[in-house]
């Protein structure tokens, strides 16, 4: 990948990459959410455990919430690297882009 602590300095203060943008899992809207952090991603913690499991972590001051929102940062760029090499690959890079931006904005949108 490239050397960067976004992924591990956003998890540590509970912020979470997703394929619709990024949440703050310290959010009480979170509390009883049964979602993974992202369900488009098939990393451990996403697999395993709810936001609302690991906000409760988070909120009890846990370092297990820390480590694992971490550990799915780290797991969401390099699958977005994995995507970005196949669209550059297949020419398509173009397209790639847009659309990933799109479904950030849109999400942006919905919510504030």
């Amino acid at each position: 990948m490239f050397d960067c602590v976004m992924p591990t300095r956003n998890g540590r203060t509970g912020g979470a990459f997703t394929s619709t943008g990024k949440l703050n899992i310290r959010n009480a809207k979170f509390a009883a959410d049964e979602r993974p952090l992202d369900e488009n991603c098939l990393c451990s913690v996403c697999r395993r455990y709810s936001r609302g499991y690991l906000r409760h972590l988070y909120q009890a001051k846990e370092m297990l919430a820390a480590t694992m929102i971490s550990h799915h940062n780290l797991a969401f760029f390099l699958n977005l690297m994995t995507e970005i090499r196949a669209s550059i690959r297949e020419q398509n890079f173009d397209k790639f882009r847009t659309d990933f931006l799109e479904r950030l904005r849109i999400n942006d949108s919905e919510t504030k």
